[in-house]
């Protein structure tokens, strides 16, 4: 050949070799006829309500369908995407037998209510990933699944779980599985488990939290530390949730490569054994809600690649010296232990930390102002300690700093007006202190504040009228302090406010009108102020209230029942000790349902309102002093009240009849007062009717007659008076 020749053919050589390349990137084949008409079967035994399938119709290739992936070369549809929050439902085709290609499928999330695991799922041999965890799946795992030796990933657990698996003997058929996840599935009765995960060295995940497994009565025997773990490639171990004995299996501290460990909630008790010093690969250790106790261990300092560390739930006491030098650690959570030394300053040094939960122990001293080196941190809980001493202004200095809890301790002084500095706290709880102070004004600075809890302390001075600005405030915790002046009107910015609880402090003036822009509002508490005025009606607009308390204070006016008709979804309404009046039709029937109504001192009488009548679940129920001058209703007792309070009225004639004639074969009342009303006759002999009665007044009547002999079987009372009555005769004690 000429070199001219070759020239030519080295360039036809070199164009060939560009075409073929770009070609094999560009092909897009079609999808394949049999195949479509499978997936076009399967859709059609499916309910989907949320249009999850809408691209899948016979006109568009379905390669193109949401959730299908297709070889780019063949068109064989090789995985399918149909994990979801908006489930499908309904029955799982036989043809999807038929994508024999398929080498993913994810059915997670889905709800198919209570159906078995298709067994012919176990000829889909090409699987390399099953995912059917949280899919509603219910029955005995099909034991077909042992047929899928190329997968890799096999997840059918999920909460909650209906699965049962007998016998695991088909799990050794997945040589190749790397990532095991059956949490949740009942094992209880597989007692092969170990031995049979065991002859699958590929691990590299083992996920079997709350399964039900009992390592120490399988056939093992009860000395199972002589068990030797094949698991030379296993980094993660979950195995929460079960019992697993009381000490911690030694097979465990041979597993060397583990990067993460959770063994919560398995009934481990006694200090941390030394042979986990072995483990010096971890990352992650849950070892959470078992019985360990002791100190930590020195030998601590040896894991000094951990991320992350959870030792909640536990005995733990003494010292925290083991963890200095723990540059890594990212979340450390101690709470909910007998931790009772001083707040260490030695923190500072966490400096990688992002969460640390001290809570629920017994620290105390006061919080490090050094913890302000933690530049990182965004969580952090110290409540329910015996810290004292005030808040160090350095707390407040992280801009990062997204929840701090140092509620339930002994806090005093004033909260720092640094407070203002933290842009991105969202969760603020310093509830059950000492605090004293006005609140800072700059709060109103931290406008990502979903939640603030200031209750229970000495906080005084006026709500700050800028805390209005942080309009994502869902919960807002203000009460039993010492606050003073009127609830500001900018805190109807906050339209997000599903709780607002400012009771027992000194509030004056009136409810500003527009705070019946908190649309949101489902609980809203203003009882013992000094709140006057009327009430605005803008308060009757809000439709998701369902816990209103604008009890003990001087409002007055008149509440009609076009007010009460559009709180619809109100339960508990107690506005008491106000001089309201209720004006409403002698046929209205409220569209509420209530189960507490506390209407004390409103004007209602002199008839006794008839509409209460249809209130099917009320349990408690407060009628005193509102001027009702008639009988007591015989149908009143019939229900399934459990507090009756219709003190200081003029209701006359006997009650007999009215306790001794229910139909309710069971009385759930507890607290009952009728004290200083005119009521006559002699006092019922029928409170064996009522046996958890732990509250009667009957004072300042006209009762008659003897004090009957069954008022003294009521095991459970505390308090009785009869006095300012007419009764005679002996008072007979009748012990049995």
């Amino acid at each position: 050949m000429t070199m001219g020749g070759s020239t030519h053919f080295s360039v036809f050589l070199l164009v060939a070799i560009i075409l073929l390349c770009s070609s094999s990137k560009t092909v897009n084949a079609t999808c394949d006829a049999s195949e479509k008409q499978a997936l076009m079967d399967f859709k059609k035994d499916l309910e989907d309500p949320y249009g999850r399938l809408s691209s899948w119709i016979h006109d568009v290739d379905c390669c193109k369908w949401g959730g299908v992936v297709c070889s780019n070369r063949s068109g064989r549809v090789i995985q399918l995407h149909l994990q979801s929050e908006s489930p499908l439902s309904g029955k799982i085709s036989h043809s999807l037998q038929n994508l024999t290609h398929l080498r993913f499928l994810d059915l997670s999330l889905n709800d198919f209510s209570g159906i078995p695991i298709p067994s012919f799922f176990g000829s889909l041999r090409s699987l390399r990933y099953l995912d059917l965890s949280g899919a509603g799946f219910q029955g005995m795992v099909p034991y077909q699944l042992g047929n899928l030796s190329s997968l890799r990933t096999l997840s059918i657990g999920g909460d909650p779980s209906y699965l049962q698996v007998d016998n695991l003997q088909w799990l050794a058929g997945l040589s190749n599985l790397e990532h095991l996840e059956m949490s949740r599935v009942n094992l209880s009765t597989a007692s092969n488990w170990l031995e049979v995960i065991n002859t699958i060295p590929s691990l590299v995940e083992i996920h079997l939290s709350s399964c039900q497994l009992d390592l120490i009565s399988h056939h093992l025997g009860r000395d199972t530390f002589v068990f030797h773990a094949n698991f030379s490639s296993l980094t993660g171990l979950d195995l929460s949730g079960n019992f697993l004995g009381h000490l911690i299996p030694r097979w465990i501290f041979g597993l060397t490569a583990l990067t993460s460990l959770g063994l919560s909630g398995t009934s481990f008790e006694g200090p941390l054994s030394r042979d986990f010093w072995n483990l010096t690969s971890l990352e992650n250790l849950d070892l959470s809600r078992n019985f360990l106790s002791g100190s930590l261990p020195d030998e601590l300092i040896h894991f000094n690649n951990l991320i992350s560390l959870n030792l909640a739930g536990n005995k733990f006491e003494g010292s925290l010296d083991g963890i200095w030098n723990w540059s890594s650690l990212a979340s450390l959570d101690l709470s909910y232990n007998n931790f009772a030394i001083f707040l260490p300053s030695q923190l500072s040094t966490l400096t990688a930390l992002i969460s640390l939960d001290l809570g629920h122990n017994q620290f105390r001293g006061s919080i490090p102002s050094s913890i302000a080196n933690i530049s990182n941190l965004q969580y952090l809980d110290l409540s329910n300690n015996n810290l004292s001493s005030s808040l160090p202004s350095e707390v407040f200095t992280s801009k990062d700093l997204i929840t701090l809890d140092a509620s339930s301790n002994h806090l005093n002084g004033p909260i720092p007006s640094t407070v203002g500095n933290c842009s991105n706290l969202e969760y603020l709880w310093l509830g059950d202190n000492a605090l004293s102070g006005s609140i800072p004004s700059n709060l109103g600075r931290c406008t990502n504040l979903e939640m603030l809890w200031l209750g229970n302390n000495a906080l005084s001075g006026s709500i700050p009228s800028n805390l209005g600005r942080c309009t994502k405030l869902e919960i807002l915790w203000l009460n039993d302090n010492a606050l003073s002046g009127s609830i500001p009107s900018n805190l109807g910015r906050c339209t997000q406010l599903k709780e607002l609880w400012l009771n027992d402090n000194a509030l004056s003036g009136s409810i500003p009108s527009n705070l019946g822009k908190l649309s949101s509002l489902e609980h809203w508490d203003v009882s013992h102020n000094k709140l006057t005025g009327t009430l605005p009606e803008s308060l009757w607009q809000l439709s998701k209230l369902e816990d209103l308390r604008i009890d003990d204070n001087s409002m007055e006016g008149i509440v009609s029942e076009s007010h009460l008709d559009n709180l619809t979804a109100l339960t508990d309404f107690d506005a008491s000790g106000n001089s309201l009046t209720l004006k409403v039709s002698a046929s209205w029937t409220p569209r509420a349902q209530f189960k507490k109504l506390g209407l004390g001192s409103w004007k209602l009488g002199p008839q006794f309102p008839t509409w209460i009548r249809s209130q099917k679940i009320l349990q408690h129920l407060n009628l005193s002093l509102t001027g009702i001058s008639n009988t007591i209703p015989p149908w009143l007792f019939n229900s399934s009240l459990k507090t009756v309070e219709l003190s200081r009225n003029q209701f006359h004639g006997g009650i007999s009849h009215i306790l001794c004639e229910v139909k309710n074969e069971y009385q759930v009342l507890g607290y009952l007062d009728l004290r200083e009303n005119s009521l006559s006759g002699d006092i019922p002999d029928c409170w064996m009717n009522y046996p958890i009665l732990y509250h009667i007044n009957l004072d300042s009547n006209n009762f008659t007659g003897s004090i009957p002999r069954s008022l003294f079987h009521l095991e459970d009372l505390m308090y009785l008076s009869l006095g300012n009555n007419s009764l005679t005769g002996p008072i007979t004690f009748d012990f049995e």
